[in-house]
């Protein structure tokens, strides 16, 4: 069976689905109009500084087509469902591979279907999240932004991933407590969004005033998505058919997703600084609104 023809076909594959989900949000997205008074959207909308500003400014280039909260919350959330359904059919199949024992050639190919599946994970948040990021930063280099976030994120939850895989029919009962399975959650997250952040910011250093503001959401943002993340991956019992582990895989995906976006979300808009440095990070208001690349 072919599983996957390497990173160049996972980006590859991302990028197409990226570009699918962003044409269906484009048929859809009505963000652009004033948010009604009193509703929860509304209420959102003015939480994240966005719902007051979409029909004329943006807070990095006035004349780009603007993010809302909702469209980014919906990029996370379907790119982590992508991502967490890839992983865990790929550590499914390592785990058919394996039979119980690692040993030889089943050993690396065991290791590639991993891997094969963080790549798919990473590249698919690179890709969904560099589309929403162009409408704010349209210098974006989409290319950079998802090479760093497949490497980064891809190659961190696989890592993560593989001593379970490896482990996973050791014979033993003993399931980890929920709070340590949380507690490794937090540690890996803070850890690995301080890394993702500092590698995304990176590649819009001299795009937005801020960048670094990036390294804080991502080093916030990402515990607490993992503890979402490691608590869905650790249900499933090695008995479960592999429909049922996609399944809650997806479901898995689209609540850590959601989380992802609403912190990092939080975040955008104080990338521009000015107005008060965002009233102190952040009250919110957008700043200077001088995008572009920086001297």
């Amino acid at each position: 069976m072919k599983i996957l023809d390497g990173p160049a076909s996972a980006t590859g594959s991302a990028r197409g689905i990226a570009e699918r989900i962003t044409a269906g949000l484009d048929s859809v997205d009505h963000d652009r109009r004033r948010p009604r008074g009193g509703s929860p959207g509304g209420a959102a909308m003015t939480a994240f500084g966005w719902g007051r500003q979409r029909t004329d400014h943006t807070p990095f280039e006035g004349g780009a087509r603007g993010l809302s909260g909702k469209r980014w919350i919906a990029l996370c959330a379907s790119a982590e469902a992508v991502g967490m359904t890839a992983a865990a059919v790929a550590a499914k199949l390592s785990q058919h591979v394996l039979g119980g024992q690692p040993r030889g050639w089943d050993a690396a190919l065991a290791l590639l279907l991993v891997v094969a599946g963080g790549l798919v994970e990473g590249a698919a948040l690179g890709a969904l999240q560099a589309s929403g990021l162009r409408r704010l930063i349209p210098r974006l280099n989409r290319r950079r932004w998802l090479v760093v976030t497949a490497a980064v994120a891809g190659l961190g939850w696989a890592a993560a991933s593989a001593p379970g895989v490896f482990s996973g029919d050791s014979g033993s009962d003993a399931e980890p407590a929920l709070l340590v399975v949380v507690a490794a959650a937090l540690g890996l997250g803070a850890v690995m969004g301080a890394v993702l952040g500092a590698a995304q910011a990176m590649t819009v250093r001299r795009l937005v005033p801020r960048p670094t503001r990036w390294v804080l959401a991502n080093t916030i943002a990402w515990p607490p998505t993992m503890a979402v993340i490691f608590i869905g991956a650790t249900t499933p019992e090695s008995g479960w058919p592999t429909v049922a582990v996609a399944a809650l895989a997806a479901i898995t995906g689209i609540a850590a997703g959601t989380v992802l976006g609403i912190v990092t979300g939080w975040f955008l808009p104080t990338l521009d600084g000015s107005v008060g440095e965002n009233v102190e990070l952040t009250g919110h208001r957008t700043g200077s609104g001088n995008g572009g690349e920086l001297p």
